[in-house]
C-alpha cells in the first residue's frame, strides 16, 4: 500500500489528561525553548532504575545544559538529578554491576569519558584524549571499556602517547595558523555540519584494574568486580583499529543505537565499518571483529554489498542480531533484522536469517529482551510502532503502543534477563522514548506479557514537561486515510486552538518524504 505521512508524531490526549480550554492558552514561540529535552533512556541491570538525559535551554543567554536524571521504574519517588553541570553530560551506559554510570561529558572542556557512583560522591574524569572520546560501553563483566575518538590516521599506528602528542600538536598548529583555508583531496571532508579535517573515528579500548580481592584477568565464569583504584586508574587507551578507515558509522543513515559492541567473552568488539573504498558513493557497510588488544581486523558480513550493521548479543551469547538492507548502493533501502549463530568471541555462522522479510516495515531501533525475542520499532502510519519478534514466527507482532500513545517510539532498553532483581519482575521491564505531535519526548516505563500484546502497565517517569504542557491549548491530531488512484494516502489533520466547526479554516499542507 503505498502511503504519504503529513506528520509523523502524535498523541490523542485523553479526557483525563485535558483540563478544559479556558484553564489553557494557544502554544507561543517560546514555547519551544521552554520545553525541557529528554533523550537517551537507559534501564538498569536489575530493572529498578532508568538513567537519561535532559537538556534545558537558557534563551536569554543562548545557551543548553544537558545534565543526567534518574528514576525509579516503580514511580514511588520523583524523579532526581544525577549530575549538575552547565555544559553536557550525555549518552550515559550502566556498569553490568549497575552500580556506576559511564557518560561523555565536555564538562572539562572537550568531550571525554566519566563515571560516577550511584552511591554518592563526585563523577571523576576517565580519558583526556586530545581528539576527545565519545560513545562509551562497558564490556560484559565491567572489566573494559570501549568508545570512538577521531583521530589523524597517519599517526594511529604508533603507541598511544606518542600518537596522541602528535594528534593534539596537529590539531594546535591548524587553530594558530593564520590561513583559515581547507584543500581536500577526497569526498566526505564533512559530516553534514561539522568539517572532518581528514581524520577517522576509530574504536579504543582501555583496562579497569580488578577490585581489592578480584582476579587479574576476566573470567567469563567467576568474573571478579572490576572498576576499583584511583580516579585515572584505567589502563592507557589503546586503538585498536588503525588505519585510514572509519570504523564507525560516518552517517547516521548507517547508525541506530550503540553501532559496537563486546562479544559476550568481552575478548572482541564487533562492530559498525564504513565502506573500506569507494565510500562517498558506496553503502557497503559491514560488521567487523577485532580483539580488544588490537590486531587483524575481521568482515564478518562478506557477501552482502550492501549495509550491515547495529550488531547485538542475545542474552544467552549464542546469537547475533543486526540490520541489513539488500540493494547495493541504495541508502533508503528498507531494513530488516538478521540473526546467526555465534560463538563466546563474536565469530558468527555462515547461515544468516532474515527475521523481517515477510513484513513491509524497514527496523530502527531493536534489542533482545530474551534469548528468543527481539523487540523493534518501524515506521507506521506517521507514527514508530513497537514490534515483537519471536524466533520461528511466521511475522512479528505489533505492539498496541499506538493504542495509548499514537506517538514515535524513538529509543528503547531492556533490562538484562538473568539480572533482574529478586526475579520479582511479572514479565520483562523496558524503557521507552516516546515523542508525540502534541508533546514531546518523554521516558515511559512499561512492561509486557509474554502471551499478550497489551503492555502490563505504562507510566510516565520523566514527566520534565508536564507542567508546562497543561497550560498549553494543544490540537488533537487525527489519522484519516484518503484514496488517490487506487492508492491510500495516510495523513493527520491538526486543528488549530479553539477550532469552531462552523467556520470555513485555512489549510496548510505538510507533505514528508524521503
Amino acid at each position: 500500500m503505498f502511503r504519504i505521512t503529513g506528520c509523523a508524531i502524535l498523541l490523542l490526549l485523553s479526557a483525563q489528561a485535558t483540563p478544559s480550554f479556558a484553564q489553557k492558552r494557544p502554544m507561543e514561540i517560546q514555547d519551544l525553548f521552554r520545553f525541557q529535552r529528554v533523550a537517551e533512556p537507559r534501564i538498569s541491570p536489575d530493572g529498578k532504575l532508568v538513567v537519561y538525559q535532559v537538556t534545558t535551554v537558557n534563551f536569554d543567554q543562548n545557551k543548553s545544559s544537558t545534565n543526567l536524571w534518574i528514576a525509579a521504574t516503580d514511580a514511588k519517588t520523583p524523579p532526581r538529578q544525577l549530575t549538575t553541570t552547565p555544559k553536557s553530560d550525555r549518552h550515559p551506559r550502566w556498569s553490568p554491576d549497575g552500580k556506576q554510570i559511564l557518560f561523555e561529558s565536555n564538562r572539562g572542556g572537550s568531550m571525554q569519558l566519566w563515571v560516577i557512583a550511584l552511591d554518592g560522591g563526585e563523577a571523576r574524569q576517565l580519558t583526556s584524549l586530545s581528539t576527545g572520546a565519545s560513545s562509551g560501553i562497558w564490556s560484559p563483566d565491567g572489566s573494559h571499556i570501549a568508545f570512538v575518538s577521531s583521530v589523524f590516521p597517519e599517526f594511529s599506528e604508533k603507541p598511544f602517547k606518542e600518537s596522541d602528542a602528535l594528534n593534539k600538536k596537529k590539531l594546535e598548529e591548524a587553530e594558530k595558523s593564520p590561513v583559515k583555508a581547507k584543500v581536500f583531496s577526497r569526498l566526505f571532508f564533512r559530516h553534514w555540519d561539522e568539517y572532518v579535517e581528514d581524520k577517522r573515528q576509530h574504536l579504543f579500548v582501555m583496562a579497569s584494574p580488578p577490585r581489592e580481592g578480584g582476579e587479574s584477568s576476566p573470567n567469563p565464569k567467576t568474573p571478579p568486580p572490576y572498576g576499583g583504584g584511583s580516579p585515572g586508574s584505567f589502563s592507557e587507551p589503546r586503538d585498536v583499529t588503525p588505519g585510514d578507515r572509519d570504523t564507525y558509522p560516518n552517517s547516521t543513515t548507517f547508525s541506530v543505537g550503540d553501532d559496537f559492541v563486546f562479544s559476550p567473552s568481552g575478548k572482541y568488539l564487533v562492530f559498525t565499518a564504513a565502506p573500506d573504498r569507494d565510500e562517498a558513493w558506496s553503502t557497503n557497510y559491514d560488521l567487523c571483529r577485532v580483539s580488544i588488544n588490537g590486531g587483524k581486523v575481521e568482515t564478518l558480513t562478506t557477501k552482502n554489498k550492501a549495509a550491515d550493521g547495529s550488531p547485538r548479543f542475545s542474552p544467552d551469547g549464542k546469537s547475533i542480531a543486526f540490520r541489513a538492507q539488500k540493494k547495493t548502493g541504495y541508502e533508503a533501502d528498507k531494513w530488516d533484522i538478521m540473526t546467526a549463530a555465534c560463538d563466546a568471541d563474536g565469530a558468527i555462522s555462515d547461515e544468516l536469517k532474515n527475521l523481517t522479510a515477510s513484513v513491509d516495515v524497514s527496523v530502527n531501533m531493536f534489542a533482545w529482551s530474551d534469548a528468543k525475542t527481539i523487540i523493534f520499532t518501524a515506521d507506521d502510519d506517521g507514527t514508530a510502532a513497537t514490534y515483537r519478534l519471536r524466533m520461528g514466527a511466521a511475522q512479528p507482532e505489533r505492539f498496541h503502543f499506538s493504542k495509548f500513545f499514537y506517538g514515535n517510539v524513538l529509543d528503547l532498553s531492556i533490562a538484562v534477563p538473568g539480572k533482574i532483581a529478586e526475579k520479582n519482575w511479572t514479565y520483562p521491564p523496558m524503557a521507552v522514548l516516546v515523542a508525540r505531535m502534541d508533546a514531546p519526548a518523554e521516558v515511559y516505563f512499561t512492561e509486557f506479557a509474554p502471551d499478550d500484546n497489551a503492555p502490563h502497565r505504562i507510566v510516565n517517569l520523566s514527566q520534565a514537561n508536564r507542567e508546562l504542557l497543561a497550560k498549553l491549548d494543544l490540537p488533537r491530531p487525527e489519522s484519516v486515510k484518503v484514496k488517490v488512484e487506487g492508492a491510500e494516502m495516510q495523513m493527520w489533520i491538526l486543528k488549530p486552538p479553539g477550532f469552531d466547526p462552523a467556520k470555513k479554516w485555512p489549510v496548510v499542507y505538510l507533505v514528508h518524504g524521503g
